[in-house]
């Protein structure tokens, strides 16, 4: 077994922290005196699992920049997924693929979007990916329509969550189950065929509450890439007593799409963004999911929540081989080869005047088969207790968490195979240990300083045992151990709260699937940072939020997505990432006193995102790539949403965003490559509409959203005005197809 371990903490910070927790033990045994003078912030409902919170002292405990997207505002939105509403997020960027968000690209701060695998993403404060640690991608997002409130967290208070403390979380938040019986029904049309029908049901029994909810969304898709996605969820919270609670969800979802990995070539998009040069590929993934989350609260100064959960993935995922040139046919002889006789394609698509301009599909296919069970248990331990005139809030908790994925590569013999000969099976065990102390010091009751430490520890084993069609039993262990430092410091005026911190940034080292006609894996190295942040926010009254942050992230080793390899991303070594990020929202109607609602959000960010040194590449050349952008770190996104809600039912807003003009590989290429894989991508804009009535007394309600609307106007040949979202993985993926959608709803 190979050790690895790795200490880049400064002994001082270190004494620091464990001085803390010896002052902390010691101050557990006067807890119980001192509860009756120490006041319980405002919390929520112990039923919802929060990271932020929805109270503002609960989002003044939280050190760095948070953002929370309330309940109301994902009313006002209406958004057909969860990523999109994170748009409304000052420093989070989120990328379009098939347009539907059933798969979520999210970037914080210039980081890598592609399946948000350096966000810790968490459904009620459980992890969702595939394997939190080993293969962290997101390939399932949940429905927006059953979430309550949506937490984003961008700075040091990263190191309360793990594995990956990177770029931030987020946490989806589910409803508390209703007080009284609430029946709710909706459905929803829109161009090319889409569907949406949800159905919702709550009540209270004695000391248990309820909710159950039944989702389906199905459509076309925007190039030829059908959907059905079937969501079932469930969450029962049962009061044991007054300072006792149990919560028990359960979930199942069920997705079949056309979507692939394959992407246009440069005349393809020129000619006809709408098309889809593979619509046999077939996506399917299905997750279910269980949870247990006990909370027991002996007194005020005193809470302890541990919840145990496990879920299981398949997602499988067929493809048509390709090629980008005509190649030999490999069962011919030498001699018949270099003459040149091509393979004999299935079908080419795109212009073969043009090198790099086609696609040649073969009559082959890939199956890339996975299944995934994740296994977890996290107590999280808070307390709030006195040392002689100082007071502290203390977090302390842990994580035992085991995942296991099983991976299998099969090449078919036909272009619509869905099975074929086991080309390679890998089976991956891996088991994390991780635990964590944070403190907020009261130094007085405005100033606050906030250090904590989260380790983690990670032992995995891989057996490989068929690769390239041959079978091996090749088996690889490691164990890693990693100590990830944060500090920051806030000071409270009663309108606005200013901070700064610093943290390490940590992401474990993880798999890479092949994406095209290759059937081997590849072993990505770990990430690392040290981030700096300062900021402030700003609360007046119910007309005014503001919030501004200037950040610093200098990565000893940053993964960034990558085109026309045979897996999505690459190590480029040493960036740094600088910006700033800002958001208001401003409510004229309350400043005037009008019973009408009137408010203008803005939300602008920054990112200055470079490599550090010229770098050695894995063809062996080395390059000079010393201050060129990273790859899809946007410099410039803005929004802004304008908008009104009266009192007897009527909302309405409108959103315009701009997001500049990128570079999609590490030498920054001016000029599009033919394949559609190299080049920038030129600045766009989206516009956005949505209205919403209610008749409050019987419950029904109409819903009009427009997304996109720019996307409706088209030029001379008919061709919409859509633009270029992503190069990669393999080729141009367009965005910013219009779609209009009818709802109706009722409540009861």
């Amino acid at each position: 077994m190979r050790m690895i371990l790795t200490f880049t903490v400064r002994s001082g910070f270190l004494a620091g922290v464990l001085s803390l927790v010896s002052s902390s033990v010691w101050a557990q045994s006067q807890a119980a005196g001192t509860a009756a003078r120490t006041p319980v912030p405002d919390e929520d409902p112990l039923s919802e699992a929060t990271v932020v919170g929805a109270s503002a002292r609960a989002m003044a405990r939280i050190p760095g920049a948070t953002t929370v997207v309330s309940e109301r505002e994902l009313q006002r939105v209406q958004p057909m997924s969860a990523t999109e509403a994170l748009r409304r997020v000052p420093g989070v960027y989120v990328r379009d693929e098939e347009g539907m968000g059933l798969r979520p690209n999210i970037s914080i701060r210039g980081m890598d979007p592609t399946r948000s695998r350096r966000v810790l993403i968490l459904e009620d404060g459980i992890p969702i990916s595939l394997a939190p640690y080993s293969e962290p991608e997101m390939y399932y997002n949940p429905p927006v329509e059953r979430m309550g409130r949506i937490e984003v967290i961008r700075g040091s208070g990263n190191v309360l969550f793990g594995p990956s403390t990177v770029g931030g979380v987020i946490n989806y938040v589910t409803p508390a189950p209703p007080l009284r019986e609430t029946f709710s029904l909706r459905t929803v049309a829109g161009d090319r065929g889409f569907f949406l029908g949800q159905l919702n049901y709550g009540n209270r029994v004695g000391n248990a509450g309820f909710v159950v909810s039944a989702l389906r969304r199905q459509g076309d898709g925007f190039r030829r890439m059908g959907f059905e996605v079937t969501d079932l969820y469930a969450k029962v919270v049962l009061q044991l007593g007054p300072r006792q609670e149990l919560m028990a969800r359960f979930g199942a979802y069920d997705e079949t799409s056309a979507s692939t990995y394959l992407g246009l070539t440069q005349s393809m998009f020129e000619r006809d963004p709408r098309q889809n040069p593979v619509p046999n590929d077939l996506f399917a993934v299905q997750r279910f999911s269980a949870a247990l989350a006990h909370t027991w609260t002996p007194s005020t100064a005193v809470q302890l929540r541990t919840i145990a959960y496990g879920y299981t993935t398949s997602r499988d995922w067929d493809f048509q081989r390709y090629d980008r040139s005509p190649q030999p046919n490999p069962s011919l002889t030498l001699e018949q080869q270099a003459t040149g006789q091509p393979v004999l394609y299935d079908r080419i698509v795109g212009d073969r005047s043009t090198p790099g301009g086609a696609i040649y599909l073969r009559d082959e296919s890939l199956s890339s088969d996975r299944a995934y069970q994740v296994f977890g248990v996290e107590p999280r331990l808070r307390l709030r207790f006195h040392t002689g005139r100082f007071r502290h809030d203390l977090d302390v908790g842990g994580r035992v968490l085991h995942e296991n994925s099983v991976v299998r590569v099969l090449l078919g013999r036909g272009a619509l195979s869905r099975s074929g000969e086991l080309a390679s099976e890998q089976e991956r065990n891996g088991t994390a240990l991780a635990a964590f102390v944070q403190e907020r010091w009261f130094i007085t009751e405005r100033f606050n300083l906030v250090p904590g430490v989260r380790v983690e520890s990670y032992f995995s084993d891989i057996v490989q045992r068929r690769d390239q069609g041959v079978d091996i039993n090749r088996r690889s262990n490691s164990h890693l151990v990693e100590v990830i430092p944060g500090v920051s410091a806030s000071y409270q005026w009663p309108a606005v709260t200013v901070f700064g911190g610093m943290h390490r940034g940590y992401a474990p080292p993880r798999i890479l699937p092949t994406i095209n006609s290759s059937a081997r894996d590849r072993l990505l190295a770990a990430e690392e940072s040290v981030n700096y942040e300062a900021g402030a926010r700003l609360s007046v009254g119910n007309w005014l939020r503001a919030e501004g942050t200037a950040f610093l992230m200098n990565f000893s080793n940053e993964t960034v997505q990558v085109s026309g390899e045979d897996t999505e991303f690459a190590s480029i070594g040493q960036t740094r990432h600088s910006g700033v990020e800002a958001a208001a929202q401003l409510d004229f109607g309350h400043v005037l006193h009008w019973p009408t609602s009137v408010f203008l959000g803005l939300r602008y960010t920054f990112v200055d995102a470079r490599v550090v040194g010229d770098r050695n590449f894995a063809d062996g050349a080395r390059r000079a790539v010393d201050g060129n952008l990273v790859p899809y770190a946007v410099p410039h996104t803005m929004m802004t949403t304008l908008g009104f809600e009266t009192p007897w039912g009527l909302t309405a807003q409108a959103s315009w965003m701009y997001v500049s003009r990128h570079f999609t590989d590490v030498d920054n290429r001016q000029i599009p490559s033919a394949d559609g894989l190299f080049g920038p991508i030129s600045s766009f804009q989206t516009v956005d509409f949505a209205a919403r009535y209610t008749h409050r007394r019987s419950g029904l309600g109409v819903t009009l959203t427009m997304k996109n609307i720019q996307g409706y106007f088209t030029d001379s040949r008919g061709i919409p005005n859509v633009y270029i979202a992503s190069r990669s993985p393999a080729g141009i993926f367009p965005g910013g197809f219009g779609q209009t959608m009818v709802g109706v709803q009722w409540t009861h």
